[in-house]
């Protein structure tokens, strides 16, 4: 017997994200720290930049081609006696060897895991063991090369000429607080998805580039094309270069949009008073029960899916690991319980994409597809890539039959028995599956190997609802199996 659903409200998005491994993006807050060089001085971060100093962070390792390349070109040994405390005094830079696996005399040019000696002629502090600082910026490739500004925000500016190294430490984006008034924005920190008809919180990070406190300042929120979505008063107290994450209340979309957040209130600077991103907007589909599809390629430990909801908690998927076998069909059945908008993940682990194909869709009650939300085959190279939906209409439980009424369980409840006798088979079908009622692949049987009737083995199971799945050339017929 089919429960009566619940009539609710579903939406798609059908925007895609190809997300990479990298250390911190421009704009984010520098880690403090503090570090000894190899002269055994401290050198603390923070107090360079409230001193009113750039700083410039060269992460290094000293086996590393590229590193040994740019380190001995000569362009920090002449920014420093430029632009350090020999000459224009704005400018710090620090070395920092951050492979803790090498040693002070690789350091110094002995040894085999070394290019040569990387004190010589560098009168800049240098560090060794700095693995640490390293790994809490996040950075995944040698050298990473990053300068930090007064205002303590970090920018990757890598293995540039000495004049563009300069230029941007001199750069009015870069400059110690002078302005007595000047509210900044660093990021959009809100929502980027949305339901239609359905507030959506904003957010951005503020910060105070002012010399003297921030307590108030006026922000506005509207579309590329000057929909005025709403205004916000912020008030508190910022001191010279502190943050505050605000957020600036719920806006409805119209449709998928790029947006801008502004300080619109007077201050000194206005180079710094905005920020942008995009909303997607879904669109209204019917139902909450989704089917995912999955090939595998010759890794398949590097693959799992993932929902999530708004706020970014997982409400079905798989780990890796989960799926062992390579060039191998799976599938899971997923019953959603909540309204709302939602996201499909596809997740691979060594981001080299493969030969990997995906297909994630919506049924209906009957067993009937209703939209194909994601697919993929082989899209390159890639981490993470994503679909969003939202849920308009909640099944209460999967239908009792999907499709053709053929195939028939039995014993159906079942008591203490763990077999069941499945008839109705063609012959003709290619897999056979048992599923809890939340849609976990519990137990396979590939390509049956008769036709009428065949005893399955589903072990020993809790009492509740299961699923048991027939696919075929016809389609997927579905019977619900009872543990009582």
């Amino acid at each position: 017997m089919k429960l009566n659903p619940i009539l609710l409200a579903i939406a798609l998005v059908f925007t895609v994200t190809q997300v990479g491994f990298a250390q911190l993006p421009d704009g984010s807050v520098a880690p403090d720290f503090t570090i000894t060089d190899i002269d055994g001085e401290e050198h603390n971060l923070y107090s360079y930049l409230d001193s009113g100093y750039s700083v410039i962070i060269d992460f290094s390792a000293t086996w590393c081609g590229p590193c040994w390349n740019y380190h001995t070109s000569g362009v920090f040994e002449e920014l420093y006696a430029a632009h350090g405390p020999d000459g224009t005094n704005e400018l710090r830079i620090l070395f920092i060897e951050s492979d803790d696996n090498t040693t002070d005399d690789e350091l110094h040019g002995i040894g085999a895991n070394t290019w040569g000696d990387w004190t010589a002629g560098v009168d800049y502090p240098i560090a060794d063991n700095g693995g640490s600082v390293f790994s809490a910026y996040e950075c995944s490739f040698y050298p990473t090369i990053l300068t930090v500004c007064p205002n303590r925000l970090l920018k990757q500016t890598g293995q540039a000429s000495l004049d563009t190294h300069a230029s941007y430490v001199q750069s009015i984006e870069c400059a110690p607080a002078t302005l007595p008034q000047d509210a900044g924005l660093i990021a959009y920190v809100g929502s980027v998805r949305s339901c239609p008809e359905t507030p959506t919180a904003l957010g951005v990070t503020l910060i105070n580039n002012g010399t003297e406190p921030l307590t108030s300042c006026t922000l506005e929120a509207s579309t590329l094309f000057g929909t005025e979505l709403l205004t916000y008063e912020w008030s508190g107290y910022l001191e010279t270069y502190e943050i505050e994450e605000v957020t600036l209340g719920e806006a409805i979309f119209p449709t998928t949009s790029m947006f801008s957040i502004e300080v619109t209130s007077e201050d000194g600077y206005e180079g710094n008073n905005s920020v942008s991103a995009t909303m997607n907007l879904s669109q209204e589909a019917a139902t909450s029960l989704v089917r995912v599809q999955l090939t595998t390629d010759n890794m398949p430990g590097d693959n799992r899916w993932s929902i999530t909801d708004l706020s970014g908690e997982e409400v079905a998927g798989i780990a890796f690991g989960e799926m062992s076998e390579s060039n191998t069909d799976y599938n899971w059945w997923v019953n959603l319980e909540e309204l709302g908008c939602f996201t499909f993940n596809l997740f691979d682990l060594t981001g080299n994409g493969g030969d990997l194909s995906c297909s994630f869709s919506t049924y209906n009650d009957g067993g009937f597809q209703t939209n194909n939300i994601f697919t993929l085959n082989n899209n390159g190279n890639w981490n993470q890539l994503d679909k969003g939906f939202s849920v308009n209409e909640v099944n209460m439980s999967i239908g009792e039959n999907f499709g053709v009424e053929s195939i028939a369980i039995y014993p159906n409840p079942l008591n203490q028995e763990n077999e069941v006798q499945l008839s109705g088979l063609t012959g003709r079908e290619t897999r056979i599956e048992l599923h809890s009622s939340t849609g976990a692949l519990i137990r396979a049987w590939a390509q049956p190997s008769q036709s009428g009737t065949i005893n399955l083995p589903i072990g020993e199971l809790e009492s509740g609802l299961y699923i048991i799945s027939v696919h075929g050339a016809s389609g997927i017929q579905t019977q619900r199996l009872i543990k009582s």
